[in-house]
């Protein structure tokens, strides 16, 4: 193996392991199926910010998709949710306001594709909040839901499938989350 290619796999490496929340799979995809016309790219590609780009606007597509199509990865967004609120022993209630450094948790989420706008719809007034942050916040963050808040709603309050489902599931979760701390507080005492 070349040396150029050793250090390219070793500065991937880092990169995966940095940010584990990109999908490695839909990464190395995000190129060909972006752009199915032209040749599969070099390893070296994968280290750019080109890359990054690619995968930010293929997950930013598959976001702005019917609410239907994305019902798997709406189902792991509340799960996620619910797992990161039994983990920080908070009620559902209380997801969108924690925050573990000066952002918000749920915006960090969602940059980093954990959690879906969707998911979001039934937990409570996160359009306030979005909007209390600084404009350069919201571009750095949120820009892809800033601009598509409007038609997310929309497709969300037209399709009863995904409206019911998320309703449903967010008060699933919301009584496990409450019956979990509710007998951690027991065992406490």
């Amino acid at each position: 193996m070349s040396e150029e290619l050793t250090t390219v796999l070793s500065k991937l490496e880092y990169f995966f392991e940095k940010y584990s929340h990109i999908v490695i799979d839909e990464y190395f995809e995000a190129p060909n199926i972006l752009h199915p016309d032209e040749n599969y790219p070099l390893i070296q590609y994968f280290h750019t910010r080109a890359a990054i780009k690619s995968y930010t606007t293929y997950k930013n597509q598959r976001e702005d998709e019917n609410p239907e199509k994305q019902f798997e990865k709406i189902k792991e967004s509340i799960l996620f949710i619910g797992k990161f609120c039994l983990k920080n022993k908070i009620e559902l209630k209380n997801y969108l306001t924690h925050r573990n450094s000066y952002m918000y948790s749920w915006i960090n989420h969602y940059r980093e594709h954990k959690i879906n706008p969707y998911s979001l719809m039934e937990l409570g007034d996160f359009e306030r909040i979005l909007f209390s942050l600084l404009e350069e916040e919201r571009d750095i963050y949120a820009s892809n839901l800033v601009e598509k808040l409007e038609s997310f709603k929309v497709r969300y309050f037209n399709s009863y499938k995904t409206k019911t489902f998320v309703k449903q599931a967010t008060k699933k979760i919301d009584l496990f989350i409450k019956e979990h701390l509710q007998h951690l507080t027991n065992v406490v005492l």
